[in-house]
């Protein structure tokens, strides 16, 4: 997310002290990622169980997405139809609505927190200068306001931190399938070169057709073998029918 998403310096947004407060709006109406209600926060951060609570929550509610459990099965599904590959697709699609949707969120408040910390230090200067009870007053509600954007861009920072570190223990998680899929992916590419060798060949038909007269002699080798074996067996059969005939 950009820096200054909600504004340069030298020109920041220009938004009234209603606006400070508004909430933020994605596009399917939800309220984005920020609780409704503010946690206790200490020394300007929320507490790091919290965090990992609230982000399982968020996880059970479909607003962060889970990586899919499909992902785990890829090694053995790899050569299948693309439709088996879906599921992560589908994740993919939903992981970067979710990130649209963060940088919208953040943007939103960090537009209004320039506005609200702008006009506190206006009001600052401005009461110095005066002195008067009604521009006191007028500094607390606008240190007040910026104070609380301050807090919701801190914990929606920190609720993002949190989930990256969640997608990244999943990556993690995944890695051995990965080298599955890459090992068995390279053993592929190996098969593939070694028969478009034998392809390119200007006498790739009869090479094929010399060892496929390979296979055919090797077949009928273990076959001859087999009778062989079957003939034995009914000579032993045979003698051990005149033996019990004979006693």
């Amino acid at each position: 997310m950009s820096t200054f998403c909600g504004g340069t310096p030298g020109s920041v947004p220009s938004y009234s002290p209603e606006d400070w407060m508004a909430t933020f709006s994605d596009s399917n109406g939800g309220n984005g990622i920020l609780p409704t209600v503010m946690p206790t926060m200490t020394n300007g951060l929320a507490d790091d169980t919290w965090i990992q609570s609230y982000i399982k929550q968020l996880q059970d509610r479909n607003i962060i997405p889970r990586a899919p459990e499909d992902l785990g099965s890829l090694p053995s599904n790899m050569y299948n139809s693309p439709d088996t590959k879906d599921p992560i697709a589908s994740f993919v699609q939903k992981d970067n609505a979710f990130q649209n949707s963060v940088k919208a969120e953040y943007c939103f408040y960090e537009g209004r927190y320039f506005s609200a910390l702008d006009a506190f230090l206006q009001a600052v200067a401005s009461s110095s200068l005066a002195g008067n009870k009604e521009d006191q007053s007028n500094v607390q509600g606008r240190l007040n306001a910026t104070k609380t954007l301050n807090q919701k861009l801190t914990l929606l920072i920190q609720i993002v931190n949190g989930a990256s570190i969640y997608k990244y223990d999943t990556a993690q998680r995944y890695q051995s399938g990965i080298n599955s899929v890459n090992g068995g992916l390279q053993q592929r590419q190996i098969d593939l070169q070694r028969q478009n060798a034998i392809l390119q060949k200007q006498n790739a038909t009869l090479d094929i057709n010399r060892r496929m007269v390979e296979y055919t002699a090797e077949k009928n080798r273990a076959n001859n073998n087999l009778l062989t074996i079957y003939g034995v067996l009914n000579i032993v059969a045979l003698a051990m029918v005149f033996y019990v005939a004979r006693t």
